[in-house]
């Protein structure tokens, strides 16, 4: 179907293989134009990032729609001021305090080593997860059932590809914005890069490689640069289209501490990083500078860190066995969400899908403690295990997540 400026659905296809291939997504591109039956072009081009550039320069100039003026008048805030538009958690909102949750077990499926990490795709659709036997699995939300998806036919398993490239533990999984790719980091002191769309095919078709342990990575919203860090007081951006990396701060840091976690913003202008020295450090996305310097974990280490949809808060944690949320502006601590047990060098609390509740690994349970966000009251303990466990994602989409744990499992657990 073509668009309302009347450019042809190939047409635009094509602009978009071409950038792909400039931002070297050979392999992608290919997969796209057999998928839409659109030739491919030996051509690799910028045409449609210039085109976007005009046309953002374009946008910028025209003037405000009248009901922004108005806002404005009023002294409302802009899209511009603020991104609490995004919905989510904000303390400065009344609300009721969130039903404690009931959730089951929907599917489980079993690694060869201990389960150690797991993402979501941002649409939600798919889970991404990693082992101690240095493999990854690639799973279909769709295609786990209630409550169990254990026997289903094999064309209709949940685990639709096995990912095999490391030589060590996997210690962090990220998926692309455009959902085409996924990336792992593990202890081998690599970052490998794979092509989910595609058929068939195990390997990476790109990495980055440095000379300390990677422990965590996470992807810019525009899937430009990649950030990492690990047994390393640095924390490195890689870009993506050409492999060349970039540290904050320019390298010069004076720090001993290892950084546990890194994560953007959804603006992407901000990266949070938590260390072992107990700070939580925000830092410029563009020009790389550290802007601010939270103790957060009253000298134990930070271990794990978040943002909110809205960009207003970060969400620490730490192995004084806290949780706490600040707010990005002030540094200001605004809530504490206590009475889990936290010892794991990389614990890390989620935002559930709507950010109505915290969640968090507790060690001492070995369930996940489950907080009302904005009162910070404890409101159940959910998903019990008889080991430990290792790692929680949440759903982006659905109020469901996926937990890791030594017992080799990776289980789904689903809202009744």
């Amino acid at each position: 179907m073509d668009d309302a400026a009347g450019v042809g659905r190939d047409e635009v296809i094509r602009l978009i293989l071409c950038q792909l291939s400039a931002y070297g997504f050979a392999n992608l591109s290919q997969a796209i134009a057999a998928h839409t039956k659109v030739p491919m072009t030996t051509d690799s081009n910028s045409r449609l990032a210039e085109l976007v550039q005009l046309g953002l320069q374009s946008e910028q100039q025209q003037p405000p729609p009248q009901s922004q003026v108005q806002n404005q008048q009023e002294g409302g805030a802009t899209e511009s001021d603020t991104e609490l538009d995004a919905g989510g958690i904000d303390l400065g909102r009344a609300s009721r305090v969130a039903e404690a949750p009931q959730y089951h077990m929907w599917y489980k499926t079993k690694h060869k080593g201990t389960a150690t990490t797991a993402a979501f795709s941002r649409d939600g659709e798919y889970i991404a997860t990693g082992s101690a036997d240095a493999s990854l699995k690639l799973i279909e939300v769709d295609r786990v059932r209630r409550p169990s998806a254990g026997s289903a036919r094999r064309e209709d398993k949940p685990v639709i590809r096995t990912l095999y490239h490391h030589e060590a533990e996997i210690t962090g999984v990220a998926f692309h914005p455009n959902g085409l790719v996924l990336a792992s980091c593990a202890a081998d002191r690599s970052i490998k890069l794979f092509d989910i769309s595609a058929a068939y095919g195990k390997h990476a078709f790109q990495s980055f490689s440095d000379n300390y342990a990677f422990r965590s990575i996470a992807f810019h919203p525009s899937g430009d640069y990649l950030a990492a860090s690990g047994d390393s007081p640095d924390v490195r951006l890689y870009s993506v289209r050409t492999g060349k990396a970039y540290l904050l701060g320019g390298g010069d840091s004076e720090m001993s501490a290892t950084v546990a976690q890194v994560a953007y913003a959804g603006s992407g202008a901000l990266i949070a990083s938590a260390s072992s020295d107990g700070a939580v450090r925000l830092w410029d996305g563009v020009a790389g500078t550290c802007v601010r310097t939270i103790q957060a974990h009253e000298g134990r280490a930070a271990t794990g860190v978040t943002f909110s949809r809205s960009g207003k808060y970060v969400l620490s944690t730490g192995l004084d066995s806290c949780v706490r949320l600040w707010d990005v502006g002030s540094g200001r601590l605004v809530q504490t969400y206590a009475g889990a047990h936290l010892d794991a060098p990389n614990a890390q609390a989620v935002f559930s899908h709507d950010e109505s509740l915290v969640m968090v690994p507790d060690a001492r349970a070995n369930a996940v403690a489950c907080w009302d966000a904005q009162s910070s009251a404890l409101l159940t303990r959910v998903a019990e295990h008889s080991q430990p466990i290792t790692w929680i994602a949440a759903s982006p989409a659905t109020p469901a997540f996926m937990t890791c744990s030594t017992d080799e499992c990776v289980r789904f657990w689903g809202a009744q």
